[in-house]
């Protein structure tokens, strides 16, 4: 049962709100840097997930391996519907069409090329997936820290080879997507840009996470320091902290010290169990509003 804010004193009150606050502060801040920084992503922190639920963890990194993106028939498949696409959403003329369709021609070529000239390269990252994942398998190899290093070190040089490889390719996706919608004049656009789809996308993976966090963070963030539906807020970004503990899982080989993370979830489950928003945050005049039109009737039993 939460306590009662009456029940505390006023420095423990001062003290909890300064925590909320603060708290909230952080998420917002996290919110608003990853919102201003273009290249943030959640592959990393899914990717070097550590401990029992490491799999579930990096089975939601989009295409981790790359190897939707190192299939040209795929991409190319897709490049042209995209193509499509961009010419009907923007009512392309024949002009348009034309240099669309020489815009995607030269894309595929360029992709082709890139492949052609890193196959043996190709090859060998393929063949390293193959024996990382069958060390993976190995129960017992992660519990040994001399084996455990022979994973790690066979995937700091997947990782490695992997920017290698689709560091062009990515290249090449976004910079086919500005040239097709560049097409379009101001009139055509009217301010809409059309997204080209990823391939080897889920329901709920690293890009989808993106678009969400920086937006979780900052909802979250704002919602403790001004201290609306505090409780709610609180639980639900002390589980999301639970969540990146459980990816780190603590004591296993590997983990990243999620220290700080424990403290901070830790204090948010002390301001759900406090309420100090009803104190001094919008939730005292949500819980007026409440008691003024929420009365209980007349005659009914209290």
């Amino acid at each position: 049962m939460a306590a009662s804010p009456r029940q505390l004193g006023t420095a423990a009150l001062v003290a909890l709100v300064a925590l909320r606050i603060g708290i909230g502060f952080h998420f917002f801040k996290e919110g608003a840097d990853k919102l201003q920084n273009p290249k943030w992503t959640s592959a990393g922190f899914l990717g070097n997930a550590n401990g029992p639920f490491a799999s579930s963890f990096r089975s939601m990194v989009w295409d981790a391996d790359g190897l939707a993106r190192l299939d040209s028939e795929q991409t190319i498949a897709m490049w042209d519907h995209f193509r499509e696409r961009v010419a009907a959403r923007h009512d392309f003329n024949e002009e348009q069409a034309k240099q669309a369709t020489t815009i995607f021609e030269r894309r595929k070529n360029q992709l082709k090329m890139h492949l052609e000239d890193m196959s043996s390269d190709v090859r060998e990252y393929q063949l390293g997936l193959v024996r990382r994942d069958k060390y993976r398998a190995e129960r017992g190899r992660a519990q040994v820290a001399s084996l455990a290093g022979q994973i790690d070190r066979i995937e700091g040089e997947l990782r490695s080879k992997r920017a290698e490889l689709l560091g062009p390719i990515d290249l090449m996706w976004s910079g086919y997507e500005a040239e097709l919608n560049s097409l379009a004049a101001s009139e055509q656009r009217r301010g809409r840009t059309v997204a080209l789809s990823r391939p080897g996308r889920s329901g709920l993976d690293s890009e989808a996470i993106d678009g969400i966090i920086p937006c979780f963070d900052l909802t979250l963030g704002l919602l403790l320091i001004i201290g609306l539906f505090t409780r709610s807020a609180a639980i639900v970004a002390g589980l999301f902290l639970c969540s990146v503990i459980a990816s780190q899982w603590p004591g296993t080989q590997s983990a990243i010290s999620t220290w700080p993370q424990i403290t901070e979830a830790l204090g948010l489950f002390v301001i759900a169990a406090t309420a100090t928003g009803r104190l001094a945050g919008a939730d005292f005049f949500v819980s007026l509003l409440r008691g003024w039109c929420c009365k209980p009737k007349q005659g009914t039993n209290s």
